[in-house]
């Protein structure tokens, strides 16, 4: 019986796995790209999970057999905005680490500061000045990351493509929680540790607790390196 595990090192919201990361776990499993998954429970950490294979899916299963998460193939044809300049994503990240952000998120594998380099992704996505519903970072990933054949592993560039667009919507707002239920991504060409990065996140709409948002990794050449669009939800209110 396969099983899959994630350790509590690549944490999202308390006791869960970053969803980023989460969903590159399935799309390794799924094995074609663009992949497109379905975060249907927390994933939770330190524990194994069954690994189940039908009809071109792949599902992660608990002990009651409840499926936690679901990736399969799908179609994915997103362009991004114009990045904004390496200076201004940088300025972008200042503004992160100087703002409530950096407290609020704490320990999250991709965008928390609690994290020691090599240890957490830090991809810190701030405000874009002059660009509503922009969020950006620049991102120098560390030779941690790296995977056998010298790259960044897919399953960090997944991760990577997460957060980025839940900050499309808060970085002119109060920080607010949200969690990701689906993201769909391609990565187009790999990227080497210690390139410097801009991570790229924007707002594509809004229906009631659901958000949409696009995010995308250019290379210090600007080239694309992965694009990818998520559904992110809200809590509901629940009146006293």
């Amino acid at each position: 019986m396969e099983e899959a595990s994630i350790a509590a090192r690549f944490r999202g919201p308390d006791g869960i796995g970053n969803g980023g990361y989460v969903a590159g776990l399935m799309a390794e499993r799924l094995g074609t790209q663009p992949a497109e998954v379905t975060l249907r429970r927390g994933w939770p950490l330190d524990q194994p999970l069954r690994i189940e294979r039908e009809d071109g899916l792949v599902r992660a299963l608990d002990a009651e057999g409840a499926t936690i998460a679901e990736a399969r193939p799908t179609d994915l044809d997103l362009a991004p905005p114009p990045p904004p300049s390496l200076a201004e994503a940088r300025a972008a990240t200042r503004w992160f680490l100087d703002g409530p952000f950096t407290h609020s998120i704490g320990r999250c594998f991709v965008c928390g500061s609690a994290w020691a380099e090599g240890v957490g992704l830090r991809v810190f996505t701030g405000r874009v000045a002059g660009r509503p519903g922009i969020a950006a970072a620049a991102w120098t990933p560390h030779a941690a990351f790296a995977g056998p054949d010298g790259r960044v592993a897919p399953i960090y560039l997944w991760a990577a493509l997460d957060c980025a667009g839940s900050f499309a919507f808060t970085v002119g707002e109060a920080p607010q929680r949200m969690l990701l239920g689906r993201i769909a991504a391609r990565l187009l060409a790999p990227v080497a540790p210690g390139e410097e990065c801009i991570v790229l996140g924007w707002q594509l709409g809004r229906e009631g607790r659901k958000l949409s948002a696009g995010t995308a990794i250019f290379g210090a050449d600007g080239g694309l390196r992965g694009v990818a669009r998520a559904l992110w939800v809200t809590p509901a209110i629940v009146a006293s």
